[in-house]
């Protein structure tokens, strides 16, 4: 399992804090006491379907129909195409749970919790963290790439001791209200593709080194972080 870093507990905590004032945002706008204009208000759930969309072309095929379906489902909602009755607008109330979840699970107590990762096979990382977290440790010696997805959650991935393929790998990373952590070994040179939407990217990476595999990264990122270091 991963080493747990100084300060991991508070940015878990600070994270969890944001998630629940983005809930209580879209609450209030969806009980019209608040007004996030047209766009936000309505548009919103077109984040989901890129990303959903963007995970489909990466082959990370489950995780993308999860998104777009969902991404589809709540645009209809939103636009009226479907009328879910006043019952829709008490959703955000999920988003609330989901942060007070991370916010008891940051502080050691149990929340919810639909996470999930690969157990087996190290050549190839699939990790999946919707309302809570994953620590990943990888030793392979053949490792291929990885997909992952953060969704309300975050994972941590560590690489230090895994070697890549000669011919270099992909990893396919979503972080939508959540945060993704990869630590690679410095002899790895890292190269990102995407885009953040009211998001970050952060590369702490040395950049390339002699004898170093080119590793890409496909990023999608919303509402959310994600922060790649040796």
């Amino acid at each position: 399992m991963t080493e747990k870093l100084p300060g991991k507990s508070n940015q878990q905590s600070w994270i969890a804090i944001g998630v629940i004032i983005i809930g209580a945002i879209f609450l209030l706008q969806s009980l019209n006491i608040m007004h996030l204009g047209h766009f936000v208000g309505d548009w919103w759930p077109v984040i989901l379907i890129i990303a959903g969309f963007s995970k489909l072309q990466n082959d990370d095929r489950r995780n993308g129909a999860i998104l777009f379906i969902a991404g589809l489902i709540l645009l209809s909602a939103t636009l009226d195409f479907i009328n879910w009755g006043s019952i829709f607008k008490l959703w955000p109330l999920v988003i609330l749970y989901v942060g007070v979840s991370m916010l008891l699970k940051s502080q050691g107590k149990p929340g919810l919790s639909f996470s999930a990762v690969s157990p087996s096979d190290d050549n190839f990382v699939r990790a999946s963290a919707i309302f809570g977290g994953v620590e990943k440790a990888v030793q392979s010696d053949d490792f291929k790439g990885a997909n992952t997805m953060a969704l309300f959650g975050g994972i941590d991935l560590d690489l230090r001791k895994a070697k890549a393929v000669e011919t270099g790998c992909t990893l396919n990373v979503t972080a939508l209200f959540g945060g993704v952590e990869i630590i690679v070994p410095e002899n790895w040179n890292v190269i990102i593709t995407g885009t953040p939407i009211f998001g970050s990217i952060e590369d702490k990476t040395r950049g390339s080194a002699e004898n170093s595999v080119n590793v890409t990264l496909n990023c999608t990122v919303a509402f959310g972080g994600l922060e790649i270091k040796t």
